[in-house]
Order: structure tokens, then C-alpha cells, then sequence
């Protein structure tokens, strides 16, 4: 996967400001819900080049071996996000193009939601009331940035979720991280009901 990453990247016109390294960094843990959860959808918005798409969809596809399938969709108004989502990831995972609300509203049974497209507090607190009713009973919410405002913490409490922060910490780097939001439903165990339809 990350050799995939390495070699899109030297490819495209993002060669230019695409780091060298393929670097997942908090990532891996929206890759350990994946695997965890095994959710039939995942639907982040905002994906860029798509490193997030690739490392969904790596998991999906070895969910789908172990007899758990699943499909992942994308967000994002740039026509050009997503282009690390090629072959083999594609066969599990698409880009729905254009404003990440109104691709929102045409999806339904979300087990894992994740936030990371605008973070302004309008736009993020928006994504979560059109994703609400769409979610099943056992999903998961991540905030990529929930440094950047309380959303994810306000929908959690208005919604009788429970809220956890974790903040990143990087090691000799310029950028001093970010903070990571989940929101979870109570009492809930993630390793059964998978593909529970009923919605809340």
C-alpha cells in the first residue's frame, strides 16, 4: 500500500508537494475501526489525494476476504481529489464529486462517518445533523480536526453519544499535530450487529 502511494504520487502533478514518504500517521486508527468494526459503509469527506481512501479500502478488501464486504465513499469538491483511488482500492470504493452535503443526503446506513472536509464550525456542525438519521445503530463518528471547534463533542452530548479526544503528539516535525474526536454510541459492542439496520 504504501509503495501504491509512493508511485501515484510521483505520477501525477501532486509530485510537485507530496511528501516523498507515504505516512499514514492517525490514520491507522481510522484503518483498526475498519478492521474492527467490519462496517458494510464507511463515508469520509474530504479526501485530497485520497491517502485516507487507500488505507479504508485496504481494509475493506481484507474484510471482504475474511467474509465481511463493505463499500467506502469518498466526498470532495475538487474535481481532482482522489487520485490515489485506482485499482485494487476502486473495486471497494468510489469519489462521489461536489459539494459533500448534498452527496451526504444520497447515502444511507452509515457505520463509520468520518469528518474531514471544511472545519469551520457551520459546515462541520451541518455534515453531522445530515448524517444522523443516515447512521445505524453501532456506527462511529471521527473528527479529523476536532481541535479546530467542539462539533463532534456538541453532537455527541445533544445526541446521548459518547465523546473521546485524543490528540496527536508528532516526533520531530514541523506540524504539532492534531486532534483526533470519536463519537460512539453507548453499551454498544462493535464486534456483533454488523450490518445492523436499524437506524438511530
Amino acid at each position: 500500500m504504501q509503495r501504491h502511494v509512493r508511485e501515484c504520487s510521483r505520477q501525477k502533478p501532486y509530485r510537485y508537494y507530496s511528501d516523498a514518504r507515504c505516512e499514514f500517521g492517525r490514520r491507522i486508527g481510522w484503518y483498526a475501526l475498519a478492521r474492527l468494526m467490519k462496517p458494510l459503509l464507511i463515508v469520509e469527506t474530504g479526501v485530497e489525494k485520497g491517502l485516507g481512501s487507500v488505507l479504508l479500502c485496504s481494509a475493506l478488501l481484507r474484510n471482504h476476504r475474511e467474509g465481511f464486504p463493505g463499500r467506502y465513499y469518498g466526498t470532495d469538491i475538487a474535481p481532482d481529489a482522489g487520485y490515489l483511488l485506482v485499482p485494487p482500492f476502486d473495486s471497494v470504493g468510489q469519489i462521489l464529486y461536489g459539494d459533500s452535503i448534498e452527496s451526504l443526503k444520497r447515502l444511507d446506513g452509515v457505520e463509520l462517518f468520518i469528518n474531514d472536509s471544511d472545519h469551520s464550525s457551520d459546515y462541520e456542525r451541518r455534515e453531522y445533523q445530515i448524517i444522523a438519521p443516515k447512521l445505524t445503530r453501532r456506527a462511529i463518528i471521527l473528527a479529523d480536526n476536532a481541535h479546530c471547534n467542539s462539533e463532534l463533542a456538541s453532537f455527541s452530548r445533544n445526541h446521548g453519544r459518547q465523546f473521546l479526544f485524543f490528540r496527536e503528539e508528532p516526533a520531530d516535525h514541523w506540524y504539532p499535530g492534531a486532534g483526533i474526536g470519536i463519537s460512539f454510541p453507548p453499551m454498544t459492542n462493535f464486534l456483533s450487529d454488523r450490518g445492523e439496520s436499524e437506524q438511530g
